[in-house]
């Protein structure tokens, strides 16, 4: 049995994501209105040479110190990280073959990124949590096994297998497809295309041999619900998809979308709950769909899910804040300290 790392004992927070980060932005101004020192940068940072490492292992420990710009953080006063979409190294020195770029830029990688996450402190998330939480597959299982109810789901290359799993879900629902990874492409010139959960019928099935596919039934949904969960609080918002396209996938039509703050059944958020300390995560945003009849099916957890622009539509939702109350440890009760099964 493991437990989740505990916040360290120092008095600064790291908060460690892209410069162009307005989640970052928000967390670090609410650590700065909490009198909190807090260190921001990204990890591509290390390739400007505006973050500079200097770190020794001791006693089993890593010590020393990072240096970011003219600002000097002692490795043992770091009591809490934040890990949100950081940017990776480019390393470019005159002289280098691609490859060799591509291998310093993963060896600038593994030794900043794996001394800060070897500290004891808290992260929300570890690296490495967040990289374990986002296998899809292994998440539907854990969802189910913590007592959420997930819409019948298939992953697999055989068409003829696809097929009857599609020919299950009746005339009235029908089967969806979405990404078991980065629901998008990025495209030549730095295009990005999203990949939006998608309704296929049964004649398209004989592409799955192709690869491996996800296909789920579909859900009938009356709304949609995007819940956080912050230790052992939980901030949720209702979302009313308006056309066709949102209501399939509320990711395709942002702009049709109205959001009411809500709360979740007891037994929805106890499972929640359980689920983000299964994979010791502090801070997951989990997407929900409620139908017709009222019940409820989760579909997704997102380690180290985006909500800014929830905010931006609900100024009170406080996530930012919350956040930063967890990393700075003012309140103890943000903090989940469960046991959980080792892999």
């Amino acid at each position: 049995m493991t437990t989740p790392v505990s916040a360290g004992g120092g008095s600064t927070v790291l908060v460690v994501t892209e410069r162009e980060s307005d989640t970052g932005d928000a967390v670090t101004l609410a650590l700065q209105d909490l009198s909190v020192r807090v260190v921001r940068f990204d990890l591509a940072d290390v390739a400007r040479r505006h973050v500079v490492l200097n770190a020794q292992c001791r006693k089993g420990r890593w010590e020393g110190s990072l240096t970011v710009g003219a600002r000097i953080t002692d490795l043992a006063d770091i009591r809490a990280i934040l890990w949100f979409h950081p940017g990776v190294p480019r390393i470019r020195v005159d002289g280098m073959t691609p490859a060799e770029a591509r291998w310093a830029s993963g060896e600038a990688t593994a030794g900043l990124a794996g001394v800060l996450g070897s500290l004891d402190c808290l992260h929300v998330n570890h690296p490495a949590d967040i990289r374990r939480a986002e296998v899809k597959a292994d998440v539907l299982a854990a969802a189910e096994r913590c007592g959420l109810a997930v819409p019948p789901t298939w992953i697999g290359s055989d068409p003829s297998s696809a097929r009857r799993f599609a020919r299950a879900a009746g005339a009235g629902g029908g089967v969806i497809t979405k990404a078991l990874t980065l629901p998008q492409i990025t495209e030549p010139g730095s295009r990005v295309r999203s990949l939006y959960t998608a309704q296929v019928s049964v004649d398209d099935l004989g592409a799955v041999t192709d690869g491996v596919t996800q296909l789920q039934h579909r859900v009938r949904t009356n709304y949609a619900v995007r819940a956080h969960t912050l230790g052992t609080r939980t901030v949720a918002v209702r979302i009313d998809a308006g056309t066709a396209a949102s209501r399939t996938d509320w990711r395709a039509d942002l702009e049709s979308l109205t959001y009411t703050p809500t709360t979740l059944p007891p037994p929805v958020e106890d499972a929640l709950a359980a689920l983000a300390r299964h994979y010791r995560l502090s801070y997951a945003a989990s997407d929900l769909l409620v139908d017709a009849a009222g019940a409820w099916h989760f579909v997704d957890l997102n380690p180290a899910g985006q909500y800014r622009w929830l905010e931006v539509a609900q100024p009170g939702l406080g996530i930012s804040r919350a956040l930063a109350v967890l990393l700075a440890g003012r309140n103890e009760f943000l903090t989940p300290a469960p046991e959980v099964h080792a892999d």
